[in-house]
């Protein structure tokens, strides 16, 4: 994020103080509409103050251009050239109120940006965001001109609260949240009495303040358009199935190609059902983009995980939480999960890759899935947990894929964990939970990682994280990799070998980046090749094809009500293969994410690590740690496909992963220091 370094504008304060510091998100007692014309009323009085605009002195409800020098300003010089582009035209302030709340997601989107440019916000990767913590320390912030402020929501209710005279931009932020509404989603019924006179007082010092909020409540008192007919969810489309057992083959087997089909022929919402169950289905880049901006008020996912949890001794983990134990817990274990503690810690990476494939056989083929997930558990275990986890990669895998069989695709009877091999799987995730504990109990350890901010986490709260959470919790990351990284590199690993000239460009990357002698992010910052097939193979093969949600509020998409209580699918990646979002999508083409294409920056075209307040913490992580593989691998072996001409076969349960018939064989190694 690049910096910002211009004056704080009223728009980027108007939003902090609509933030709701919770949940990292605007208030959802603060109607989208309401929003909409604050916005666009708060844009309009940032070009006031700098006195680009003005009202007619006549006529002082008509807006006019009175300078249309640009202000070096990303957020209101484009406003401005709109305005200035009418000439002598006069359009009144409800013209331009409401034209430019068509465009309030866009102003909106841009002060969060500058915000977090500042350094006042921090963003999360799953969209929501903070004050930094600087911020939330101090309650003070720059204002970009060598001076600082009062965050600006203690500032406003001082404002309100005293009965000092504010100075012109609090006058502004408060006759604008007069207006649209802000307080009677901040202040109690008897707080909002208390303050009504003074707040009627402060917002009539401004003339062009008084118009433009006064023009704000015009707008909100209209009677909204007619909604359109929402039809109920029984007639929701549903997708052909068989007799009593409906779908429960398709979901079984490769389900995005059937959310798909369906997709194209029923559109972005239908049924589904599997036995007696029943689901909705919300697809493409309308159900993403519906997920990204609103799943967390109506959707949770604690049912889809609960039985898992259960099994673990747990009540709740990361995965199943919503809402402010969510939002706690995620803080919690960002650092541990994040970009930079793996790029701090890249020789570990690389060493732990080296050391595993200097055992691989010369000229003899092996199956590349298995490999991939010892390379990638490895990383997770050493630098999440601080112990080696070879010992249990095996027992890690039965373990784990015979619960997600059994408690979350639900593909397996619960007889299978009684079997002898699940229940020694079960007893040997006992001793690996033992061995970290214990390897955290050590005194003189330097190296902090996220079984240290967990158990700090436990010690400060045991109420919020028992004992009993801990072994899932600690468990948790190992579970990750071996479905999700380790399948994404060896998918990564089939596309670079089925298409030379890629493994050629990308070993070229890798023999640069270790030429330079010390492995630094930096390095890795500069890839272009390997990044756009890391990407393409997200795409191409994600490893997680849809989501699973409960409905908690009900609510209207494509045109029908969804009610609590139903069961929801997110396909999140059903976009991926959309010709309309990625033309040619069964092409392996690294070329849809350069810079004069972009394919996947469309609205919900691209989500391979979930949506919304779920969206995969370690995402990057992942990155990271794949990438270094790759091109360690790269750096090391030549490596053929075997046989040559192998096609890839996906099997899907419980998650899409290269069938054990993807098999490589290293020819010789590239260099000797392995």
């Amino acid at each position: 994020m690049s910096q910002v370094t211009d004056e704080l504008r009223v728009v980027e304060e108007f939003l902090l103080l609509v933030l709701d510091a919770d949940h990292g998100d605007i208030r959802h007692s603060f109607p989208r509409p309401s929003r909409a014309v604050a916005f666009a009323g708060a844009a309009l009085m940032d070009l006031a103050l700098e006195r680009r605009i003005r009202t007619d002195l006549w006529r002082p409800e008509m807006l006019a251009v009175s300078d249309p020098t640009p202000l070096g300003s990303n957020l209101l010089d484009p406003i401005l050239a709109e305005m200035a582009r009418d000439g002598e035209t006069l359009h009144d302030i409800a013209f331009w109120i409401t034209h430019l709340a068509e465009h309030s997601d866009e102003i909106r989107e841009k002060a969060l940006a500058r915000l977090v440019g500042r350094g006042i916000l921090e963003a999360e990767t799953s969209g929501e965001v903070y004050l930094s913590a600087d911020v939330s320390r101090a309650r003070r912030y720059s204002t970009g001109d060598d001076k600082t402020t009062e965050e600006v929501q203690l500032r406003i209710m001082r404002t309100l609260f005293g009965d000092d005279i504010p100075d012109i931009r609090d006058i502004v932020i408060v006759s604008l949240a007069s207006a649209s509404g802000v307080f009677e989603s901040m202040l109690s019924r008897d707080e909002l009495a208390q303050v009504r006179e003074r707040i009627d007082a402060i917002s009539g010092l401004d003339l062009i303040c008084r118009e433009i909020a006064a023009t704000i409540r015009k707008i909100k008192a209209q009677p909204p358009t007619a909604p359109s007919s929402v039809r109920p969810a029984s007639e929701i489309p549903e997708a052909a199935g068989l007799p009593l057992l409906g779908n429960v083959f398709n979901m079984a087997g490769d389900l995005r190609g059937f959310l798909i089909r369906q997709y194209l022929e029923l559109g972005p919402i239908f049924q589904i059902s599997a036995l007696n169950k029943r689901f909705i289905v919300l697809a493409g880049p309308e159900g993403n983009t519906f997920v990204q901006r609103h799943g967390r008020i109506y959707l949770r996912s604690y049912e889809s995980w609960r039985n898992f949890n259960a099994a673990m001794g747990a009540k709740d983990a990361l995965m199943s939480m919503d809402g402010q134990q969510h939002i706690r817990m995620r803080k919690v274990q960002r650092r541990g999960f994040s970009g930079p503690f793996v790029e701090d810690r890249l020789d570990k990476v690389v060493d732990i890759t080296r050391r595993i494939i200097a055992e691989w056989p010369e000229d003899r083929p092996f199956v590349v899935q298995h490999a991939m997930q010892k390379i990638i558990t490895e990383h997770i275990a050493v630098l999440t947990t601080g112990v080696s986890a070879l010992d249990y990669i095996d027992d890690l895998i039965a373990f784990l894929n015979g619960m997600l069989s059994v408690h979350v695709m639900r593909q397996r009877p619960g007889l299978l964990l009684r079997l002898p091999r699940l229940k020694r799987a079960r007893e040997r995730m006992d001793e690996l939970f033992a061995a970290v504990i214990a390897h955290h109990e050590e005194e003189e350890r330097s190296d902090q990682d996220l079984i240290d901010d967990l158990l700090d986490l436990h010690k400060r709260d045991p109420q919020f994280f028992p004992e009993t959470a801990m072994q899932l919790a600690v468990l948790g990351p190992f579970f990750a990799g071996i479905e999700t990284s380790a399948n994404t590199a060896s998918f990564m690993l089939y596309a670079v070998l089925k298409h030379p000239g890629l493994l050629e460009r990308m070993t070229a990357e890798a023999d640069a980046w270790f030429d330079e002698g010390t492995l630094a992010a930096e390095g890795l910052h500069r890839l272009d090749v390997t990044k756009r097939i890391f990407m393409e193979t997200l795409r191409m093969y994600p490893v997680i094809p849809a989501l699973m949600r409960h409905v908690i509020n009900s609510f209207e998409f494509g045109g029908y009500a969804v009610p609590a209580g139903a069961n929801v699918i997110v396909g999140n990646t059903v976009a991926h293969h959309l010709p309309h979002c990625f033309p040619n999508p069964e092409r392996f083409d690294i070329d849809r994410f350069s810079p004069g294409r972009a394919e996947h920056s469309q609205s919900g075209a691209f989500a391979p690590f979930g949506l919304g307040v779920h969206r995969c913490l370690g995402m990057n992580f992942a990155e990271v740690q794949v990438v270094v593989a790759l091109l360690t691998i790269a750096r090391y072996f030549e490596i053929k496909l075997d046989p040559p001409g192998y096609d890839l076969k996906i099997e899907y349960t419980p998650t899409p992963h290269p069938a054990k018939s993807f098999k490589v064989r290293p020819l010789r190694r590239r260099q000797n220091s392995l």
